[in-house]
């Protein structure tokens, strides 16, 4: 970018990013009704769930098959930059930051680095 020198970001996150592994999951429901002698009926319904990890081997070695990845949610950002003091040069880093990140631009500082 034009007029930006050494830049140094500092990126906040809410959290760390989250790995989600595939899953074979079996699930048996069994229902019983029984009746006693005097007209009362009792109704049992029992489940019974099994999750295991699918897994791929590689070299012997067993790895989690990955379903999805969920990134972290960025909440702020804070710029230094070599040539932030020009306050259209301090716009257009901002402008790059919120369309990179989808920061809103309250949320993005930019520094004059010294």
């Amino acid at each position: 970018m034009q007029g930006v020198g050494e830049v140094k970001v500092f990126i906040n996150y809410s959290q760390s990013s989250e790995v989600v592994a595939m899953y074979n999951e079996n699930t048996k429901t069994s229902n019983t009704e029984e009746n006693d002698t005097s007209g009362g009926t009792r109704k049992i319904q029992e489940t019974d769930s099994q999750k295991d990890i699918i897994y791929q081997e590689e070299n012997g070695e067993k790895i989690p098959i990955t379903q999805k990845v969920i990134n972290p949610k960025v909440e702020g950002a804070i710029i230094t930059a070599k040539g932030a003091n020009k306050e259209e040069t301090k716009a257009n880093i901002i402008q790059a930051v919120e369309a990179v990140t989808g920061l809103p631009t309250h949320k993005i500082q930019v520094f004059e680095m010294r």
